[in-house]
């Protein structure tokens, strides 16, 4: 009525201009001169006073009009609770009140200065956008007075909200009489954008769907900002757009918050275990949280705890997350009607997986085609059901958010049975594609195996670290083989894992199943599956378990002669069982026959270990050799984890070969590569061995800190050897720092674990170090008894070096009881085997110890004559003069 009631008074003020004007010429044409001029001027100002009426009314209503319309455009929604998102908030509410001047309609010297304002909030469902832009936008309603629009487009559900019909709203809103509202949806932004060119007015769109959606309802002037909600990240074309606001999960502390907010804070300070493990469950998800917060609040009998019992079955989750008009499966489940069916079969699968990292490859294995892949996955991170990561130095990753995994779950059981064997089919095919071409790298002769193309990004120079990390998932690419009729395949996928049981952690029991040989007819398939068995039997101490694979009588088929590959085998379970000669024989044999066949990837892992027993049977220089050119065959194989964890053991020969100085740097680097490469148990190996190097290099503290840092790791794992060894590691840096308490309590610790364990070798080496206690405290007599059982278990074992250490310090006990021949003896049998291998510091402490025991006897010209040598021919003697063996500090000058 307003705007019809202006439109005429403008129109009347018009018509009394051109009736002035057509009286003009009516008075000229009748009268003359004077009388003409005068009759004209009386016109005119008739005229002109009843236009100035006209117009000033028109005015007056306009601004009635307008005041009208403002009383239409405050609309933004009751402020909902917000809890935790203050970073956000505050972020937020500071663009919001950045508003600049609008331009009414002139050119400013910057384009972009004259356009509005788009922040856009997105973010995945339930994270709790629409809470976040609300409590905002009410706080910034003082910076927009012409008013607020807000619209929800409802893009979450089935039937989105139309433009043109939001547009519609918005006009007459703004005063626009509905006969004069355009059809056309490009007519009516256009309407809109003239209308609103000159105010300041904030306009919410709420759930918004796609930016066709969005498009027509921006304003262009540059007093407005326009904030969206949306499960994407979508573009607002070329109107000025400010960096989007991802909604993020809150953090543990801030979810429980949430928690406490719509639950009570009471009854949440009243059960903080369960109300942790509500958190957990609901994965920090806001909607997830207010609806258990919701449910609790309702009900003053159901207690927290049995809210978590509820919660605790996965499969009955989501049925529980339903309150009032809040349901996360309903939010969910229009989400995903809306996908394409490849994004259907693929989000489903990949929910059905162990859980884990995603990438484009394990997509594109899924899809028909792996160049549907990118599409699939901007679909699902598009639509917030997948959590897109990026690295500088790696291809994008995904992770499935736990509540919306149990969702898609139950979406994948409800489709076809041949669309899921399908696309089941398809991704076993990619595993063993993957693994064999992997596997070749190790293996050569399953180069004939492998496709002729790399599997998508997956590089052989890395591919210990992807079967680690891929190793629960090729476990079920195995069994769904089997499942599928694929046993061939799956055998294949075995064979191939077996090449990297170094990298992944397998029990015995499930070796078995995993490398069953079932119906398998192919030699090489059976020995590699086998030799699997073998090598997990190890990882778990169980060195005749492995064994009885290889040797007649305990091999399926005893007619085969073990290959140089099982010889490696077999020489590591004779090293378990403490038979280091007959180990270091067969290692030994098969490195040969490793190299004669020219199979390099077995050379150098058969050369680390071959290091390790000529270590132990006292030829350090001959384990630097192996050890340092099988460091070369795996920088050669661009093999980080190999390269890490040959550093490590060369570090512990150079070690022993009284190196230390050579040794850290080794070590530091190891420590640094298994934690890029996310090698948890190697890292904390790795750690232990250096606290050995620290202790050789007298820096005690940096020694305990390392072993700190090793029991950290291996404490929660369960790694109750390595504990033993640890505790044992312990006993020297106490006794050099004079802690005799804390020795004697490592000692202790280190003896029951290895006592419950059954370890004799290092139950053995304990007893060793609680003689040197006894020694360092001045009781030789009971330092003897544990010293000669370290001896008797060391030299059956064939472990030389650690058989001249405890020889050595039971020769000083005996000297310092004045049992001189017995104290010749062992100190002469300790040279002895040190003098076998490149061990002059060892050699010079020995050397101390006898040369007194000599002279006591009598024996001095054979005491002079053996001093003169060590000083021309060992500087090690020359540097530690005066040397007493019942004084000094154990690998310490």
């Amino acid at each position: 009525m307003q705007t019809r009631r202006r439109r005429l008074l403008l129109g009347g003020a018009t018509a009394v201009a051109a009736v002035g004007g057509m009286t003009g010429d009516l008075i000229f044409s009748e009268l003359k001169g004077k009388w003409a001029l005068g009759a004209f001027g009386g016109a005119a100002m008739v005229v002109a006073g009843l236009t100035a009426f006209l117009y000033r009314h028109s005015a007056d209503d306009l601004a009635v009009s307008v005041r009208a319309g403002l009383e239409e455009r405050h609309q933004l929604p009751p402020e909902q609770l917000l809890v935790g998102r203050e970073t956000l908030s505050s972020s937020l509410v500071e663009r919001l009140r950045d508003v600049p001047a609008p331009t009414s309609g002139t050119l400013p010297a910057d384009p972009s200065a004259g356009q509005c304002s788009v922040t856009v909030v997105h973010g995945a469902a339930g994270t709790g956008k629409t809470a976040l832009a609300l409590h905002a936008a009410h706080r910034v309603k003082e910076h927009y007075p012409d008013g607020q629009l807000y619209v929800d487009l409802r893009g979450g559900t089935a039937t989105p909200r139309d433009s043109g019909e939001v547009l519609e709203v918005f006009l007459r809103n703004l005063g626009t009489a509905q006969e004069d509202i355009p059809r056309n949806v490009d007519d009516r932004s256009t309407r809109f954008r003239s209308l609103t060119n000159a105010m300041r007015l904030l306009i919410v769109l709420d759930n918004a769907h796609s930016t066709e959606q969005i498009q027509p309802l921006l304003p262009v002037g540059a007093g407005c900002s326009v904030l969206v909600t949306s499960r994407r990240n979508l573009s607002a074309g070329n109107i000025t757009r400010r960096h989007p606001l991802k909604v993020e999960l809150p953090a543990e502390d801030q979810a429980l918050a949430i928690l406490s907010a719509h639950a009570g804070r009471e009854r949440v300070a009243a059960e903080p275990g369960a109300a942790l493990d509500i958190v957990k469950f609901c994965d920090r998800l806001p909607l997830a949280l207010r609806i258990v917060g919701g449910k609790i609040h309702a009900r003053e009998d159901l207690t927290l705890r049995q809210m978590r019992a509820r919660l605790a079955n996965e499969q009955a989750r989501l049925h529980e997350l339903v309150h009032e008009n809040d349901s996360l499966q309903t939010c969910l489940s229009l989400i995903y009607r809306e996908l394409p069916e490849s994004a259907q079969q693929a989000f489903g699968l990949m929910s059905s997986l162990p859980v884990g990292t995603l990438t484009d490859w394990h997509v594109g294995g899924i899809l028909p085609t792996s160049a549907m892949a990118g599409g699939v996955c901007d679909e699902l991170v598009g639509v917030g059901l997948m959590e897109a990561h990026r690295r500088d130095d790696a291809e994008p990753s995904y992770t499935l958010h736990d509540l919306v995994r149990v969702f898609a779950r139950e979406q994948y059981a409800d489709l076809p049975p041949d669309e899921r064997r399908n696309a089941e089919q398809r991704l076993v095919t990619a595993y063993r594609e993957a693994v064999v071409y992997l596997a070749a790298g190790r293996a050569p002769e399953l180069d004939a195996e492998a496709s002729g193309e790399r599997p998508g990004d997956l590089d052989r120079e890395t591919a210990g670290s992807w079967m680690a990390q891929e190793s629960e998932r090729i476990r079920w690419a195995i069994t769904r083989a089997r499942r599928l009729g694929m046993e061939p395949q799956g055998a294949e996928i075995a064979e191939a894992l077996t090449y990297f049981l170094d990298d992944v952690n397998l029990s015995p029991d499930s070796a078995r199943y995993l490398f069953d040989e079932r119906s398998e007819q192919r030699t090489r398939v059976i020995r590699s599956l086998r030799r699997g068995r073998a090598v997990v039997a190890l990882g778990n101490n169980l060195p005749d378990a492995a064994l009885e694979l290889f040797l007649p009588g305990g091999s399926p088929d005893p007619a085969v002669t073990p290959t140089a590959r099982d010889r490696t085998v077999i020489a590591r379970a004779y090293a378990a069982k403490s038979d280091y000669p007959a180990a270091l024989d067969h290692m030994n044999t098969a490195v040969g026959e490793l190299r004669t066949e020219n199979d390099l990837w077995h050379v150098q892992i058969s050369l680390e270990k071959l290091g390790e027993f000529q270590r132990w049977r006292g030829q350090p220089e001959k384990a630097e050799e192996s050890q340092r050119e099988a460091l070369r065959l795996a920088e050669g194989f661009g093999d980080r984890r190999a390269q890490a964890r040959l550093r490590r053991t060369l570090a512990e020969t150079l070690g022993y070969l009284r190196r230390p100085e050579e040794a850290a740097p080794l070590l530091e680097q190891a420590i640094r590569d298994f934690g890029v490469l996310n090698d948890r148990v190697w890292e904390a190996r790795s750690q232990y061995a250096l606290g050995k190097i620290y202790r050789l290099l007298a820096r005690r503290q940096d020694a305990l800190e390392a072993y700190d840092k090793a029991e950290d790791i291996l404490g929660p794992m369960g790694e109750r050897q390595w504990l033993g060894r640890i505790d044992n590691a312990r006993i020297r840096v106490y006794v050099g720092m004079g802690r005799f308490d804390d020795a004697w309590a490592s000692a202790r610790a280190a003896l029951g674990l290895f006592r419950e364990l059954g370890d004799d070798m290092w139950y053995a080496h304990t007893q060793r170090d609680i003689g040197l206690l006894h020694l360092k405290q001045g009781r030789p007599d009971e330092a003897l008894a544990p010293l000669t059982e370290a001896i008797e278990v060391t030299r059956r074992a064939g472990d030389a070096y650690a058989e001249a250490m405890a020889r050595h310090l039971r020769g000083v006990a005996h000297r310092e009881l004045g049992q001189l021949d017995e104290a010749r003896s062992d100190l002469e049998a300790a040279l002895a085997i040190y003098r076998g291998g490149a061990y002059e510091w060892n050699q010079a402490v020995v050397l101390h110890d006898l040369i007194p025991v000599l002279r006591a006897e009598g024996a001095s010209d054979e005491a002079d004559r053996m001093e003169s040598s060590a000083i021309s021919t060992n500087p090690a003697f020359v540097r530690m003069p005066g040397r007493d063996g019942a004084q000094a500090i154990p690998d310490e000058e």
